[in-house]
Order: C-alpha cells, then structure tokens, then sequence
C-alpha cells in the first residue's frame, strides 16, 4: 500500500473523522468522559469502522511504513501528518511541532493560526487538537468547528455536543506570549511552543514562528 494519504480522502469521511478525534484531548466535563467515550455518539458500524482502520492505515506494516498525509498549502509551506503505530506527528517545512498520543505535545496553534487555515477544512479539523485557547475564545472558535463538523456524515446530528467536548481539551492555563527576537511562546506543559521547560525546541519555535507569520 502506498502509504501516502491524499487529503482529499478525509473529506466527509465518517470513519476517520471518529477514529481521529478519539486521540485530541477533549471530554464531556459534565458526565466526567473522554472524548473517546462521548463520540461513541456518532453512530457508525463498528465492524466496518475497524476494518476500514485496519486497511487505511495499514496495520500489518505500520511500524517500517507508516502512512501520512503530505500537503502543499502553497509554495513556502507544506503540511506533514505521520500516523505513527502509538502517535500523531505533525510536521511544517519538516519542523516538527508536536503529537497526539500518550506523550502528547499539544496546544501549539493560536486561534488565529488555526483560524489562517480555515479555507482549507480537512487541514483546520487536523490542527484543530493542537492549538491552544483561552476559556473566552470557545464561542469565537465553536461556530466554525460547528460549521466543519456539519460536512462530516453522521456528524452533523450531534456537532454542538462534539464541539463543546473538543473545546474543553483545547483550554490553556496562560496566555501566549511575545518572546522579543522568538516570537509566539507559551507556559504550557506538553507544549513545543514552551521554549522555558524545552529549551531544545527553541529553534525550531523560532523557524515556525517565522513561517506562521506569513499566514496571517
């Protein structure tokens, strides 16, 4: 199998929308649930939703081949997902800037770089578990998550519920911050953008702030 994915597979796709998002780290804060558990209300055929897995990401060779999603977005940036066999890379220019699973390194995106990538949907709902938001900026950011949740089969009927419970993993303890000759930093833990506990993403922070910039 050719482990490269085309964009264009994730659109209106039912399966993969549920199979990604049950790695983000949202929840339903009011039955105390993670969002694995509370997107079981989208209702899909378990047997084919773990076949559809098995082949699409090509689990029998998944640790020498793992497959991604490569996308030119124009012609200074290009978008690198890596579907690793415990973990979600995520790559810009091949810098990296963090993952989803066990060891996570989230909230990276600011509103406004997520929001830079709303005309392209399927990348917005990519990057939408790696950026960071303050507790005033949820109903800024639901209607438009609400908005791409409703192209999305099956979605659509529960696509308010999924978006406060994707919201709630998204909040940040503190703002964002100017570092004069860096750029965008935070304090979060988990975070590349946190340049004061990883020193050794410093560079790198300071490459993708450089090219953020440009989207703006």
């Amino acid at each position: 199998m050719n482990p490269a994915i085309q964009i264009e597979e994730l659109s209106n796709n039912t399966f993969f929308w549920k199979y990604y998002f049950c790695w983000s780290r949202g929840y339903d804060e009011k039955e105390e649930i993670n969002i694995d558990e509370a997107i079981e209300v989208v209702e899909i055929n378990e047997t084919e939703a773990y076949e559809w897995e098995r082949v699409f990401f090509n689990y029998e060779d998944i640790e020498e081949n793992p497959r991604y999603i490569s996308n030119k977005v124009n012609d200074d940036l290009n978008v690198v997902v890596e579907f690793a066999e415990y973990e979600i890379n995520f790559f810009l220019n091949d810098i990296y800037f963090g993952n989803l699973g066990g060891h996570f390194e989230a909230w990276f995106f600011t509103l406004e770089e997520l929001l830079s990538f709303e005309k392209y949907p399927n990348l917005f709902l990519l990057f939408l578990p790696m950026t960071g938001i303050s507790e005033d900026q949820k109903a800024i950011l639901k209607p438009v998550i609400i908005k791409h949740l409703n192209a999305i089969p099956k979605f659509e009927e529960r696509s308010d519920y999924i978006a406060d419970c994707l919201l709630n993993g998204l909040i940040m303890q503190s703002p964002f911050q100017e570092i004069e000759g860096i750029g965008l930093t935070n304090n979060e833990n988990h975070s590349v953008r946190n340049i004061t506990d990883y020193p050794r993403y410093k560079e790198e922070v300071l490459a993708l702030n450089k090219i953020l910039i440009t989207l703006k």
